[in-house]
């Protein structure tokens, strides 16, 4: 009967992992309370199986049309119909009907649609419209024009640079715009290996360095990410960590007894003077990360294989509401990073008293 029940499950794996596109492990967590609370909160794009979970039906599709006009439609907004939102896909029949620009001056030889919510920021220029690129990356040539929001800061600009060596020059503000070619990618998945790695690859490489990153006895940094101290947050009122400097001798004492040369650093965008140096830092240095749910752990996708994050994700005192999200567990595996998670009681702005004592332990 042992045997026959050992049988079915390896079989059962077996037809899930057949079925699936691809799968992740899923997050180590310091103990089954954590586990089982930060469970719930997941947003269910993928089936379960043990350990795992596997993703179905994470497919593409580049559409190009010609003679055609973008008229605010997806617009470029948080919306259930907006471009790489997870409601219901936008439409691309509007722009199958061709014009007649013969005589127009008015037109662009050739344009992507690009403009994905907020991706004047990088986290949001990372997680939705670099997929895109990536996937479009073969469509692309030096005189391509994307219509897309503008970068916010230097930082951003970079990425364009770093990605596809784009200027500013070539993107559209989001508005009415006619073009002889339309490039439209909306249908990229959210998340996919090829596409996170692939982007991850192409910019690490286009800021001069190796995409397969640096042997982990040679990375000595743990870096604490507490956005109490960092230039780069611009919500500081929200997911600060109370009780870091509490935390932080603790921190270092752990260090000290694991006697591996390993030195924790304060995460602080201001140190960096641009977005290759912070790069360069990640891929080179970080071992290990540790902080508050936020944007500075995006940087994921620079460290080299192996990396060990661990995100601290902000939780009412009743357990119902969080203000975390899939998005870097997501992101940190698909790079090859140990993602670990824990939850910590948070005030209304989700700023959050962190147990020391027991992350300490791990």
């Amino acid at each position: 009967a042992a045997a026959a029940a050992a049988a079915a499950a390896v079989a059962a794996a077996a037809a899930a992992t057949a079925a699936a596109d691809f799968r992740i492990r899923m997050p180590l967590s310091v103990n089954k309370e954590h586990s089982d609370i930060l469970h719930k909160f997941i947003k269910a794009r993928f089936r379960v199986d043990g350990k795992w979970a596997y993703y179905l039906n994470q497919h593409g599709r580049n559409f190009v049309f010609a003679n055609t006009s973008y008229n605010m439609e997806p617009k470029p907004t948080w919306s259930l119909t907006c471009c790489m939102c997870e409601g219901v896909p936008p439409g691309h029949t509007q722009f199958a009907q061709q014009g007649n620009f013969s005589a127009r001056s008015d037109v662009e030889e050739e344009v992507m649609f690009a403009a994905t919510p907020d991706s004047h920021a990088f986290q949001h220029w990372r997680d939705r419209t670099a997929l895109m690129l990536t996937q479009a990356q073969h469509l692309l040539t030096p005189r391509t024009k994307f219509i897309a929001a503008m970068p916010r800061d230097h930082t951003v600009k970079s990425h364009w640079q770093l990605i596809g060596n784009i200027t500013e020059g070539q993107l559209l503000h989001p508005g009415a715009t006619n073009a002889r070619k339309f490039i439209y990618a909306c249908d990229t998945p959210l998340l996919h290996p090829y596409l996170v790695q692939r982007m991850s690859e192409t910019m690490l490489s286009a800021a001069g360095l190796d995409p397969r990153g640096v042997p982990w006895d040679q990375r000595k940094v743990v870096l604490v990410i507490g956005r109490n101290n960092d230039a780069g947050v611009h919500n500081r009122h929200e997911r600060r960590w109370n009780n870091y400097d509490a935390c932080k001798p603790k921190l270092k004492a752990r260090l000290q007894q694991r006697n591996q040369g390993e030195r924790l650093v304060e995460w602080d965008l201001s140190k960096f003077g641009s977005l290759q140096d912070i790069m360069r830092f990640w891929n080179t240095e970080v071992r290990g990360a540790v902080g508050v749910h936020g944007s500075g752990l995006m940087n994921v996708h620079w460290a080299s294989r192996g990396t060990v994050m661990f995100e601290i994700w902000p939780v009412t005192p009743d357990k119902n509401k969080t203000r975390g999200l899939n998005v870097f567990w997501e992101q940190a595996v698909l790079k090859g990073a140990a993602y670990w998670w824990f939850h910590a009681q948070s005030d209304a702005q989700w700023n959050v008293d962190v147990d020391c004592c027991k992350g300490t332990e791990y």
